[in-house]
């Protein structure tokens, strides 16, 4: 473990001491002819194959809304077992949960770093890592193991995930951050870049409604997600709610009882019903979708 100072805080940093190894591959071929991308990519973990059809890379605010985990949310639950790999950058906020999401979806997913496969960076999802790269998953970095953070590596970590991406999702961003400069090198790479619209009023959503001010397309449903990446909905589509849950003990009759009772935040449903995260997002999805159910500030509540 270290300890680095940036910008007067004390930043924690994990090293993971593991038997899984760090190793270099070729940069995807798809993407090599880009100028300014490294020639080799170091990577913990099984980096995917067909990225160019099969990428989305999601970006978004470290302060992510409620408004923006439900987005995050309501994709996901489309995306379940579509094939698709979520490249993300492991940071606190968005994208962690992007990476979350995706594992209780069964999609892979991509850690991109700002630092050696070898550094957990936040220290906070050191279990994150864990999942991701034990879960068929991959850690990748343009740094070498032992490599730390510095303020100028982030914007070379946010190219190598637009570059990774056939479509990159931006669900919040304030008009100076990471997010905006990764979907700067997404429209430099021509990739294709849907936009969340926000509120005109909220700081988290003045970079979201100016990439879509300047050509980015409007993200207004998971539908259009799919869409771009080959995938029909009923490729995705549960048929009942009895598909729902761990061995079908958790239906949305349930969720509505304990709901009527109380309402309650996704982690408290989780401890309540005591199914995984995958699982319960799928029924809060569905029961969204619905409309008996709706969702504010975290909280769910029947209507």
């Amino acid at each position: 473990m270290a300890v680095i100072v940036f910008y007067g805080v004390s930043i924690i940093f994990v090293f993971m001491n593991s038997a899984v190894l760090t190793y270099q591959v070729d940069f995807p071929e798809w993407a090599v002819s880009i100028k300014g991308l490294p020639k080799k990519l170091y990577v913990r973990g099984i980096l995917p194959g067909g990225l160019d059809s099969s990428g989305i890379g999601i970006v978004g605010s470290r302060r992510i809304s409620p408004y923006g985990i439900r987005v995050l949310r309501e994709l996901f639950y489309f995306l379940k077992d579509a094939g698709i790999t979520v490249i993300s950058g492991f940071t606190a906020g968005t994208d962690s949960y992007a990476h979350e999401l995706a594992l209780g979806a069964g999609c892979t997913t991509v850690a991109v770093m700002p630092c050696g496969c070898d550094i957990v960076h936040p220290s906070t999802n050191k279990e994150l890592y864990k999942r991701i790269v034990g879960g068929g998953g991959a850690v990748v970095s343009e740094f070498e193991d032992g490599f730390m953070p510095q303020k100028w590596t982030y914007p070379k970590r946010n190219r190598i995930t637009a570059a990774l991406s056939k479509v990159i999702l931006v669900v919040e961003a304030s008009l100076k951050s990471g997010s905006m400069i990764t979907a700067g090198f997404a429209k430099k790479y021509n990739r294709k870049i849907f936009s969340v619209p926000g509120d005109i009023y909220t700081e988290r959503s003045a970079g979201t409604n100016k990439l879509l001010s300047g050509g980015a397309d409007i993200y207004l449903s998971p539908v259009q997600i799919l869409n771009e990446m080959g995938v029909t909905t009923t490729q995705t589509a549960r048929s009942s709610a009895e598909d729902i849950g761990d061995g079908g003990t958790i239906k949305e009759s349930d969720v509505l009882n304990i709901l009527k009772e109380k309402n309650l935040s996704f982690d408290g449903l989780g401890s309540k019903t005591g199914i995984s995260a995958g699982s319960l997002n799928e029924i809060l999805m569905k029961m969204l979708l619905k409309n008996l159910i709706f969702e504010k500030n975290g909280v769910y509540y029947v209507l």
